[in-house]
């Protein structure tokens, strides 16, 4: 019996390594082409949008690749056929969303769920002029608003429509039906509507328009102008001078020497300034 159970164990384990062996060796490079199934979700508003690209990117391509080059006449009364067909308006469904990088899974959705707008649109609104992602993503599915608008019932930004965030900014989840819509600042600018310069700017006032300039790096975050001179504290390693302003430690030694050296300096009785005659005489005039 102890024998048997040997047998069985030996002929098992001889099957396997002829079977192992025969299998192909795994090529670890093809594992690195694997489609990745991880897909960045992006808002209802950008996934309209990416959808809206992608469709007219499409109608762009199937009119250049069915009809490029030949015969002009040809083209034109073929490509009235091909304009508006059955046939185009496939071929761009089987383009559509194959750009999209991020949330191409909602892009996907999106076109199979609203075909009929699509179609709506390329069969009819497209001869219109009407514009794509105004008509689907704005004013059928509400997914998004217009430029400097947000909100459920698209609010205009902080500051309004036109100049939203003063100019010097931008309004967070401007054009989507999302909230809030507070102003993010340009780099020096800081405010609810980014109108006041942030701490180490200074307000240009040389411009007839408001702006911030950065302080001269010899001030320490205050300043009330450009240059050393408006600084309120000085840098690491600037030192203030009374005429000149914060000035560095270097720049500061050697203005200290020159004034030593000047005070220094001292005009005798006779005209002269240490060694050197200060004024001609009259016999080094004669002999000029």
């Amino acid at each position: 019996m102890i024998i048997s159970n040997i047998l069985l164990g030996f002929l098992a384990f001889v099957h396997f390594k002829i079977t192992a062996s025969e299998l192909p060796p795994i090529n670890m490079d093809s594992l690195g082409s694997l489609p990745s199934f991880k897909d960045k979700l992006v808002s209802s508003c950008n996934a309209c949008r990416n959808l809206a690209t992608s469709f007219l990117k499409a109608v762009d391509e199937t009119t250049r690749q069915s009809f490029a080059g030949g015969d002009a006449d040809w083209e034109r009364e073929k490509l009235g056929a091909y304009e508006n067909s059955e046939l185009r308006f496939i071929e761009i469904q089987e383009k559509l969303c194959s750009d999209v990088t991020s949330g191409k899974d909602q892009c996907y959705n999106l076109a199979e769920l609203h075909e009929e707008e699509l179609e709506d649109w390329f069969y009819e609104k497209r001869a219109q002029n009407v514009d794509l992602f105004k008509y689907l993503c704005i004013d059928d599915l509400k997914f998004c608003c217009p430029d400097n608008t947000y909100g459920p019932n698209c609010i205009p930004c902080p500051g309004g429509v036109e100049e939203p965030c003063g100019g010097h900014g931008k309004c967070m989840n401007g054009g989507t039906r999302e909230q809030p819509g507070n102003c993010v600042c340009d780099t020096g600018y800081t405010g609810m509507l980014c109108d006041e310069c942030k701490r180490g700017y200074y307000q240009n006032k040389s411009s007839s328009s408001f702006s911030c300039k950065i302080c001269d790096k010899a001030c320490k975050d205050h300043c009330r102008g450009p240059g050393p001179k408006n600084c309120e504290v000085c840098s690491d390693g600037y030192y203030f001078h009374e005429d000149e302003g914060c000035i560095s430690e270097i720049d500061l030694n050697s203005s200290k020497a020159a004034e030593d050296s000047l005070n220094d300096t001292e005009i005798g009785s006779d005209g002269r300034i240490g060694d050197v005659t200060a004024t001609a005489t009259q016999s080094e005039h004669s002999e000029l």
